[in-house]
């Protein structure tokens, strides 16, 4: 073994050492303070810290670092403006999903999410570049810098540039542990030749943090919070767009805060020209134009830069000068991964795997899919179950769903070298028609509904429409006030009518098993939109009674009144049955009837009576087991005859 050997072994040694040591204090820092509301999150990033850890890792490192700078001030005198001959630079990129619970373990589909992120965002690609002001719009910048998994691994087999790792360690925090296999971590790759993301649980008060060019070979890469990773998958708003591994592989490319991290003394500086001197960082997402002591006038401050603290939806910039910087870095210290020939195609035992354009479609729509699979495979065998075609020997095939659902989608792969496939259940939702919020109408709230066991007709419920679409279908819900239970009903013609009549002794024999007490029970009912895979519930319920004894409104004369009357109740005071007669001439036009009890502020308690009556004397109980104790008021409006009379329950 060559003393050369044998001193790297010992650096990489000390190295170990040293971060395990510093992984005591950094665990603390972050795992004592864990938030349990994830909405009062504020982006928090480690590069700074891990800064200062790797300068007392290798005192040599400081002194490295002002050599490179002014290596970046050559850089920029030589290449101030973009070079129009560069080529796009493509970047390696292996991910290590280091996982403790399987939510950790996140999916293929969820990593390739992050990557197509970053390339948008380094190609200035991003939908929302709209969002930039237009005094800054000119700065924005294409950094001419894409991302590609890693098609070989180092040992020069195919790979997808995923690795696993099962750890027994709950929450790494800033532990440099996380990059390290003997310490429950994951080794990462030669950084000469690829970029190395862990995704892992660093706990709820830290998104991530990346090494800076020019340190520890061993440490060097960008660690993000596997839910703050990706747009698709275990995320936690409002930072599930992304856009911390694009702010932390800025940090990888040499890009420092645009603040300066100076604490708010306006004294420090991102070291880029066209940032404007910024206090301190900016959380959530400020209203442009946000100013501050350090830039005092708009446009103020560039706080949507990546390179700042906003929400990652407020995200959408770097600018020219941060481009300068960051080709610095591959002109410099990165210099060798341009050379990498990490993220092309080798042949060998094919690695199964695929994606789809999009994970969520409306019915009708197709699916683009295509074969992400490593070792350069020959043949394809696709299957769609429930998909037009069901299936296909296409590589990226075109499937459209016209009945929604969860749908499976089956990959099998082959070449001279073998076989290989992927099942991904339930992998394409299948959205139903849209809807939208609606209202229950009929029976009112508080309606007294009689039933009876030997009564086969119908009570209307009825509610407004959540959708035109006819292939929406409604249900009804009816629960006892206090219960657990549904009992549900389909509308009479599921995506045409938004009515759903129930016959009377079916309502009758639910308030038994309801539990009646006395003469009633009360429930509420609700409403139900459905398209075939999702649902939606009606904006409001309203509360009715289901009267066994006796049954609703009783006609107690042949006679036909003269004119409209209500009489006083009786027994009064009662306890806790009253009777209410009311006399209905004949009259034309609307013969809708109601009978209302109020309390004494005014609030409707209960319709007695509500429905289309002929001409003659009525009488109806009201039951006020379920009230308390005081004066109430019953009110009667019939055509334009409206009267009021008080009555007072004893208990």
């Amino acid at each position: 073994m060559t003393k050369r050997i044998i001193f790297t072994l010992s650096l990489f040694a000390v190295i170990m050492i040293a971060a395990i040591a510093f992984r005591s204090n950094e665990t603390t820092v972050y795992s004592d303070n864990v938030q349990d509301n994830l909405n009062n999150l504020r982006r928090t990033c480690g590069a700074m810290e891990d800064l200062e850890m790797q300068y007392k890792l290798d005192p040599t490192y400081r002194t490295r670092m002002a050599e490179m700078e002014k290596f970046v001030e050559k850089f920029a005198k030589e290449h101030g403006k973009r070079d129009g001959e560069r080529l796009v630079i493509t970047i390696p990129v292996v991910v290590h999903v280091v996982w403790n619970t399987p939510a950790q373990n996140i999916s293929d589909d969820q990593i390739l999410s992050q990557i197509d992120v970053l390339n948008k965002d380094f190609r200035r690609l991003n939908a929302d570049t709209v969002n930039t002001p237009a005094p800054w719009k000119s700065l924005g910048a294409d950094c001419q810098i894409e991302f590609k998994m890693a098609r070989r691994d180092p040992n020069g087999n195919p790979t997808l540039g995923i690795t696993r790792t099962q750890t027994s360690i709950t929450e790494f925090g800033q532990s440099s542990a996380l990059k390290f296999t003997a310490s429950g971590g994951r080794d990462g790759w030669d950084r000469d030749k690829y970029l190395n993301l862990w995704a892992a649980n660093l706990g709820s008060q830290l998104l991530g943090y990346a090494t800076f060019p020019g340190g520890s070979a061993a440490l060097d890469g960008v660690a993000i919070g596997y839910n703050y990773f990706g747009t698709v998958g275990t995320l936690s708003p409002p930072f599930n767009k992304g856009r911390t591994a694009t702010h932390e592989v800025g940090h990888w490319l040499w890009l420092y805060h645009i603040w300066g991290d100076d604490n708010g003394s306006c004294g420090g500086s991102d070291l880029v020209g066209d940032t404007p001197n910024q206090g301190a960082e900016y959380y959530g997402c400020p209203t442009y134009p946000t100013v501050d002591a350090c830039s005092p006038s708009a446009p103020g401050v560039m706080f949507m830069n990546y390179m700042d603290y906003t929400d990652d939806a407020c995200m959408n910039l770097f600018t020219q000068g941060q481009l300068v910087r960051m080709n610095s870095a591959l002109g410099g210290p990165r210099a060798p991964i341009q050379s990498s020939n990490g993220h092309i195609d080798i042949s060998g035992s094919p690695i199964c795997s695929f994606k789809a354009d999009s994970l969520s479609i409306e019915y009708n729509n197709p699916v683009q899919f295509s074969d992400q699979s490593a070792g350069i495979p020959t043949g394809w065998q696709w299957t769609f179950a429930g998909g037009s075609p069901s299936t296909s020997t296409s590589q990226n095939p075109s499937v459209t769903y016209t009945t929604p659902g969860l749908y499976t989608v089956k990959l099998r792969i082959s070449n001279s070298f073998g076989a290989d496939s992927l099942t991904k259940t339930s992998y394409i939702r299948v959205r139903g028609a849209e809807m939208s919020s609606f209202n229950v109408l009929n029976p009112p709230t508080f309606t007294r509904l009689g039933v009876n066991s030997g009564d086969t007709s119908t009570v209307n419920f009825s509610w407004s429409k959540s959708s035109t679409n006819n292939t929406v279908n409604y249900k009804i819900k009816l629960r006892k006030i206090g219960g657990s239970t549904d009992y549900l009903f389909t509308a009479n013609s599921s995506g045409v009518d938004s009515v759903a009549s129930v016959r009377r002794s079916l309502l009758d024999s639910i308030a038994v098993q309801m539990g009646v007490t006395g003469d009633s029970v009360r429930c509420t009912w609700r409403a139900w939109a459905y398209n075939g895979i999702d649902s939606l519930q009606s904006v409001n319920s309203l509360i009715v009674s289901l009267v066994r004894s006796p049954i609703g409104i009783q006609v107690i004369s042949s006679e036909i009144p003269q004119r409209f009357a209500l009489y006083n109740n009786y027994p009064n005071p009662f306890n806790p049955v009253t009777k209410i007669n009311f006399d209905i001439p004949n009259i034309s036009g609307d013969k809708k009837v109601q009978v209302a009890v109020y309390d004494v502020l005014g609030n409707l308690v209960e319709l007695v009576v509500n429905q289309d009556l002929t001409a003659g004397k009525y009488s109806v109980d009201w039951n006020a087991s379920n009230y308390s104790s005081g004066i109430y008021f019953y009110r009667i409006n019939a055509g334009s005859f409206t009267d009021t009379r008080k009555m007072i329950l004893v208990k």
